[in-house]
């Protein structure tokens, strides 16, 4: 299939892209600086609706690991979604994967997590809120994964998924978790669903 990548220079994204190439997916990359990158690497801005949709058309799937660091935060899971929408149903391009995170809506984290993202976490939060409610309103076939505490340690293969609140607190590697987003591109059991995802 033919797959491009929102915030492809992030850790998740970048372990996305390569598992995708691996599995003989053709990928382009979009990001706001190039890098080297054995997949097909796309510069401009996700807030430009123009570029974004110019990127998207011709694609299968879209795929959006957006994010950004508490100590310069800025918004741009909802206002990059902004431009990813419109320019999803502009190209006739349905399939969207989004990356957002535990504890969003009406999944839950644990006490320790609590204080940090009363602390920290707060405008992230915030933002990913914004972004979920964005993407549930389109009509699009769309999927936004909620992993747990994401780290770097090595993949497992394995993974717990559910959107029933079942899953209260965990961590995830974003190998993992990369994982997981790319099996949705042939996989309905979560079209239009929020899924946790954790070990």
């Amino acid at each position: 299939m033919k797959l491009i990548v929102f915030g492809a220079t992030g850790a998740t994204g970048l372990s996305l892209i390569d598992q995708a190439l691996a599995a003989g997916h053709e990928v382009t990359a979009f990001v706001r600086s190039p890098f080297e990158s054995r997949a097909q690497v796309v510069q401009g801005s996700v807030l430009d609706p123009a570029q974004v949709e110019a990127a998207i058309r011709g694609h299968d799937a879209v795929f959006s690991c957006l994010g950004t660091r508490p100590w310069r935060h800025t918004d741009i899971c909802s206002q990059g979604i902004a431009s990813i929408l419109p320019a999803m149903q502009a190209a006739g391009v349905r399939r969207l994967i989004a990356m957002s995170t535990q504890g969003i809506g009406d999944s839950k984290v644990g006490a320790f997590a609590r204080v940090g993202v009363a602390l920290v976490l707060r405008k992230a939060f915030a933002d990913k809120a914004r972004m979920e409610d964005k993407i549930a309103a389109t009509d699009l076939d769309w999927i936004v994964v909620r992993p747990g505490l994401l780290n770097n340690g090595n993949a497992r293969g394995t993974w717990r998924a559910a959107d029933d609140g079942s899953l209260v607190g965990g961590r995830i590697c974003r190998a993992d978790t990369a994982a997981f987003m790319l099996q949705q591109i042939e996989s309905t059991v979560w079209s239009r669903r929020r899924p946790v995802v954790v070990w």
